[in-house]
């Protein structure tokens, strides 16, 4: 795993969520739709990273980060919110799996991993119809935690 690979990532995350939040916050879609683009090359980088660890965990970060790009992409461009909760259970398996290699890759704290599993798990509640708000915060705010604190990780203490 090299340390130019996790900086990269850094790069593209940083990326994904500026071009995120401009896009949700200015109300801009091709933005939107360009974040999503950005995060399947996200997807494309932890793939390297991760492969020396376990290939086809790793190799699984692709589909589910390509099903979930794509499904929130038709979500926006329908403005279909049912539809774009379904691409964020895709994200959760994301998230889930990253988290499996982190432990298994041994090359983050353990709490980051499981951080991480526990909050793509969590992110498969948002597929029950009417959950209520403060668990679908739960799940969306786990998951942009774990998240973040695998990125800033990453940023500052990557091996």
């Amino acid at each position: 795993m090299s340390i130019g690979i996790a900086r990269l990532a850094v790069i593209v995350w940083v990326t994904y969520f500026v071009l995120s939040g401009a896009g949700l916050g200015l109300k801009i879609l091709p933005l939107s739709l360009a974040a999503n683009a950005v995060y399947f090359v996200l997807a494309l980088v932890l793939y390297r990273y991760f492969a020396p660890a376990d290939p086809l965990v790793a190799l699984a970060l692709l589909p589910l980060a390509a099903l979930g790009c794509v499904v929130q992409s038709v979500g926006m461009i329908q403005d279909d919110r049912g539809i774009q909760r379904v691409a964020l259970v895709f994200f959760g398996l994301f998230l889930a799996a990253i988290g499996v290699l982190v432990l298994r890759a041994d090359i983050a704290p353990r709490p980051i991993g499981y951080a991480l599993v526990g909050a793509g798990l969590a992110s498969c509640m948002l597929l029950i119809p009417e959950l209520p708000a403060p668990l679908t915060a739960l799940a969306l705010g786990a998951g942009g935690l774990a998240e973040g604190a695998f990125a800033f990780w990453m940023l500052v203490a990557a091996p």
